[in-house]
């Protein structure tokens, strides 16, 4: 009902009550009629608007969790790929540190692979649908508490972590090559590759450690970003059978 039906029926209650020529029994039954429809229309008014709402409500829901299944099906696809290129930069390290072990050193493998003594794979993601999300206080119209609790464990955990976690070892091992291997290497300048070998880089401490070291970190950085790609993979299962219902 309108407003101006409302302030109509207001009116008309209260010259039910007003008027001197009818009996007081006529006017309270008129009085009453009036509010009963007053009562009526604002309670129908009020029920329609809820439910608006709650469509609405249910739309957002919906149009946040299909956007978030496409941002973690994307970022499996990416990451995916971003191990698979990875992959020989740990197997480098891995080889390298075995050659260390044995002392028997494949120098035209440590030397053409050298690039991959600095080889990244950053994992890089966009939070801005999560944390618009979530800025605007509608984390609260996803129904499943399971699926929200896999969400946040999984928004405000995981990948914060396995980002901050890329730029420490990389960012470090950058670093630390800049400070200890660079200055001391001699170079292929036909190719741009380190001659490792040659540049009695295996004799040094500083560089067997940095091998070492990194053979088991970065190996651990491919590990953990499979184990995220699984479990993006599982919220975004369970974000299907959400929106399947």
């Amino acid at each position: 009902m309108s407003e101006e039906k409302i302030i109509q029926h207001s009116a008309n209650a209260l010259h039910a009550l007003q008027n001197k020529e009818k009996g007081w029994g006529k006017k309270l039954r008129e009085f009453l009629v009036e509010i009963l429809i007053i009562v009526f229309a604002v309670s129908i008014t009020l029920v329609l608007h809820n439910w608006n709402d709650a469509r609405h409500e249910r739309r957002l829901e919906r149009e946040f969790l299909a956007g978030i299944k496409s941002d973690l099906d994307s970022a499996t696809v990416f990451m995916k790929a971003a191990n698979a290129n990875f992959q020989p930069a740990v197997d480098y390290f891995i080889n390298f540190r075995q050659q260390l072990t044995t002392h028997q050193f494949n120098a035209a493998y440590l030397d053409s692979n050298s690039w991959q003594l600095l080889n990244t794979a950053y994992f890089v993601f966009d939070m801005g649908r999560f944390e618009a999300f979530k800025s605007s206080g509608y984390l609260r119209l996803i129904e499943n508490q399971t699926l929200l609790k896999h969400l946040m464990n999984l928004y405000t955990i995981t990948i914060p972590f396995q980002i901050e976690a890329d730029h420490l070892v990389f960012d470090h091992r950058r670093q630390y090559y800049n400070e200890h291997i660079g200055p001391r290497a001699t170079y292929d300048f036909t190719s741009g590759n380190i001659r490792v070998v040659a540049s009695k880089l295996v004799d040094d401490p500083f560089f067997r450690y940095f091998i070492i070291d990194y053979a088991s970190y970065l190996k651990e950085r491919k590990d953990q970003k499979e184990e995220m790609m699984e479990e993006m993979k599982a919220t975004s299962a369970e974000i299907a059978a959400e929106l399947g219902k």
